[in-house]
């Protein structure tokens, strides 16, 4: 959920809640758009306390003027990594893996956004990281942060905006 104050060309503010079935948590993650925002952690053993808990999450959000991301236009971008050859090597793919984890966190904590897809293009050498954002240049900027937590050049990423 994001809040949009008229004033501002995109969304200011994010939160998110979710109920981990497996350990019992309900997290709820609330924070300033770009910035790594706040977790707070609570038990609840039984799915329908969850549920209410979750409803309330909802109704919450939408008396304090936040509205679901389906409602915020959001910017895309491709992120591409270039391969030595023209087929991916499988240090190549494990490290695209690394890339892909590290970016999709450093988007997700941040209320920034999420990696919609990516693939390796066979043939043409590269890796390539589709993106929707509330933020598009901060997404970018972010892909230049995740590279570093891998063994590919920083020369081997480019960004594009659309």
């Amino acid at each position: 959920m994001y809040l949009q104050s008229p004033d501002f060309k995109r969304p200011t503010h994010y939160r998110e809640a979710w109920w981990e079935e497996e350990t019992k948590e309900f997290v709820l993650h609330y924070g300033k758009v770009g910035e790594i925002g706040t977790t707070k952690v609570e038990s609840v053993s039984k799915p329908n306390e969850a549920e209410t808990l979750l409803s309330s999450f909802l109704e919450q959000c939408q008396n304090d003027s936040y509205v679901d991301v389906d409602q915020i236009v959001q910017e895309n971008c491709t992120v591409t990594i270039k391969q030595k050859g023209q087929d991916p090597t499988s240090v190549e793919f494990t490290n695209a893996e690394k890339f892909l984890q590290e970016y999709t966190a450093l988007l997700a904590w941040r209320g920034i956004g999420a990696v919609q897809d990516w693939q390796a293009v066979p043939g043409q050498g590269k890796f390539v990281f589709e993106v929707r954002s509330v933020h598009r240049n901060k997404a970018m900027k972010l892909a230049s942060q995740a590279i570093q937590k891998t063994d590919i050049r920083a020369d081997r990423l480019s960004m594009e905006g659309r």
